[in-house]
């Protein structure tokens, strides 16, 4: 988030700075703390096997007790918290634009110095580190959003429901189009032999072996995006709603319409991505590919993982107003205050676990076993995010990407965070 550097002229734009430690919303800090827990979880078995296993993980796991496990990943986590993740995006976006606009910043070069910045980072994770980044596709989707800024809310709204909707539309015109004999072009499918080979890359390779890897990903995650990501455009457009209708700043008096998402996500979340997993499991439909059950997955995914995702916000905003149970959720506010160090940090911590220069456990950790180290590594970084945010105001990469966006140098301590903002600085 961003604030206007106070004491510069009324009738000039002012410059952004950082916003300090006194002017965060915890809340959302604990939403996005969260949900890096059920994305490392999630991420397990792309960081263990290829992404023709990610897409369909019984390339690589046939046994009951692998196939249950990862099941139960996909029913209750897969989508519902990168989902979130990008829903405090959008409500980043909103913040900062509201702020800005508040104090007469008329120019938005800083949000494009931000972007571009980001949009670095995701390219040298995915190329240097892991294919599957998050950060280059949010920062695409967010030069986007910059055309929504001025948009009514009912406008918003209609944009985001019909984006998210993107991917199950696409699938039925992809569906048609080859029922009707137009050749749609597709990846190849993955041969047990390239699978072999994949493997043999990241579980015993070169560290130039596997970063020419990454890259020989890049088109066939490039064609993923394309499929998938507008629909991250609409989870942004929907968190600039929710954040300019007035509910985060206000969840006391919101508490019927919590508890309304909450049983309905409940419901609709379990029904629904059920009925995905079950299609998954039978029928085993690249998603990415014009048949009927896929396009079937597609439609109930897309009801599915936001009623999930629906559910999961809304308990913890309603926990959160409990005295007793906001602190126990205070800890996971730290991860999320230093969620970009953190969600870089899983990759690290990951590709050294699998990759032939550290663990090379590569494609030898089931999505049973998994669950282990996701469980432990996440709670390693809720205790280091503890110890960190006590000291500094901001996570390591924060603090890089800040300074390239704003110039600043410096990482500021906790102690003078909150001293600046008891000051009014």
């Amino acid at each position: 988030m961003d604030i206007v550097q106070p004491g510069a002229d009324a009738g000039t734009p002012r410059a952004m700075t950082p916003v300090s430690r006194g002017e965060r919303l915890d809340v959302l800090d604990v939403l996005r703390g969260a949900a890096l827990f059920g994305i490392i979880t999630a991420n397990m078995r792309g960081f263990n096997g290829p992404l023709a296993g990610y897409l369909d993980h019984t390339l690589m796991w046939t046994d009951p007790l692998n196939r249950a496990a990862q099941a139960m990943v996909d029913v209750l986590i897969s989508g519902k918290f990168i989902t979130l993740f990008s829903f405090m995006f959008g409500i980043g976006f909103a913040i900062q634009m509201e702020r800005a606009d508040a104090r007469g910043v008329t120019s938005r070069a800083f949000y494009v110095r931000r972007l571009a910045v980001l949009l670095l980072f995701g390219i040298a994770h995915s190329v240097l580190l892991w294919w599957g980044d998050i950060l280059a596709p949010y920062a695409v989707m967010g030069f986007v959003l910059l055309l929504f800024r001025k948009r009514s809310q009912t406008s918003v709204l209609r944009w985001s429901a019909g984006l998210f909707a993107y991917p199950a539309v696409l699938a039925a015109v992809m569906l048609a189009l080859h029922a009707a004999g137009v050749p749609i072009p597709m990846p190849p499918p993955t041969t047990p032999e390239e699978l072999q080979r994949v493997l043999g890359v990241y579980g015993g390779g070169s560290y130039a072996a596997i970063v020419g890897q990454n890259i020989a990903e890049l088109p066939f995650t490039l064609f993923g995006l394309a499929f998938f990501y507008p629909r991250v455009l609409g989870i942004f457009l929907f968190g600039l709603w929710v954040w300019r209708e007035g509910i985060i700043r206000d969840l006391a008096s919101r508490t019927a319409l919590l508890r309304r998402c909450q049983r309905h996500g409940l419901w609709i979340g379990l029904v629904f991505n059920l009925a995905t997993v079950a299609v998954m499991e039978v029928f085993h439909p690249n998603p990415l590919a014009p048949s009927g059950w896929g396009l079937i997955a597609n439609l109930t995914g897309s009801i599915g993982v936001p009623a999930g995702s629906l559910f999961y916000a809304s308990t913890l905003a309603l926990l959160w107003q409990d005295t007793r149970w906001r602190e126990r959720l205070k800890p996971f506010g730290a991860v999320g205050r230093t969620a970009l160090s953190n969600y870089l940090l899983q990759s690290v911590v990951c590709t050294t676990l699998y990759y032939s220069w550290g663990g090379g456990l590569y494609g030898t950790i089931g999505p049973m076993t998994g669950l282990v180290p996701a469980v432990a590594i996440y709670a390693a970084q809720v205790v280091l995010s503890l110890y960190w945010t006590r000291r500094f105001a901001q996570g390591p990469m924060e603090w890089l990407w800040r300074r390239l966006t704003y110039g600043r140098a410096g990482l500021q301590s906790s102690a003078l965070a909150a001293s600046a903002s008891a000051a009014g600085s």
